[in-house]
């Protein structure tokens, strides 16, 4: 599968990436009958910082925890694809403004009895620190490593941010 963003510019480690990664899904139901559903989940990095959003009261679950750009992915849609979509809609962050680092392997995650997720977490440059949040964030902070302790993340959220530290 070849990606069909030409000023989406890839480093060596996430072109080498295997792109059965990158392949469609949708929400899968497993045999005991919980919600097996497909999550995006981007890190941006600027400088030594990364970016945090607090969750509002306006999503579903995990308010006002903190998070990285999530979103679920959509039918007949690629994950790169679908993380690119949600970093512009909630921070207004263009995919010329990012440089693709990392594309990690999968995370699951029991949000609660009836709902489980896949998360698929990338790892992205920012070229801007500007952001305009949407409806889904009450606010944000770009974050060096030292401060995450007092951040109360969405589940996993705190290992993939180390991971991707660790990766630039």
């Amino acid at each position: 599968m070849s990606i069909q963003s030409p000023k989406l510019r890839l480093t060596n480690s996430a072109n080498n990436k295997s792109r059965s990664k990158m392949k469609r899904d949708k929400d899968l139901i497993d045999s005991g009958h919980k919600k097996l559903s497909m999550v995006v989940t981007s890190v941006l990095k600027n400088q030594n910082e990364v970016l945090v959003l607090r969750r509002s009261m306006k999503v579903k679950t995990l308010q006002e925890k903190w998070a990285g750009v999530s979103g679920y992915l959509e039918k007949n849609e690629d994950l790169l694809s679908r993380a690119l979509t949600e970093i512009y809609e909630e921070t207004r962050i263009n995919k010329d403004e990012l440089i693709l680092r990392k594309i990690f392997d999968q995370l699951n995650v029991q949000i609660h009895n009836e709902l489980m997720l896949i998360i698929q977490p990338f790892c992205f440059v920012s070229n801007t620190r500007k952001v305009v949040l949407d409806w889904e964030h009450s606010d944000y902070y770009w974050i060096n490593q030292k401060e995450m302790d007092n951040f109360d993340f969405v589940p996993r959220f705190k290992e993939i941010i180390c991971r991707c530290l660790k990766e630039l």
